[in-house]
């Protein structure tokens, strides 16, 4: 099957949190999905850090917005930084 060409991939954007206690990436996922709801999200880079997580979020572009509200809502959860590209996310979290 021929992969799709960039374009028709979708555009995404990568969004660096960090939470306030340590988490393994299975309770996070547990933890994200009822605050997320029907968005389309994924988890990358889950790193624990002196009793907090810090981890990247993968969401879709049209569905930003809608995150970055719930994230920042949520009482355990902060965004620090978030681009287009998860190698500038990766830098600005280190």
């Amino acid at each position: 099957m021929a992969r799709l060409n960039k374009s028709a991939r979708g555009k995404h954007r990568w969004i660096g949190i960090t939470s306030d206690r340590e988490i393994s990436r299975s309770k996070l996922n547990d933890s994200l999905s009822p605050i997320l709801g029907t968005i389309n999200w994924r988890i990358y880079d889950v790193e624990n850090r002196e009793g907090t997580t810090i981890f990247i979020l993968r969401v879709s572009l049209d569905e930003y917005q809608n995150t970055i509200s719930k994230i920042n809502s949520s009482s355990s959860l902060t965004t620090l930084t978030s681009s287009g590209k998860i190698r500038l996310v990766r830098e600005r979290i280190i």
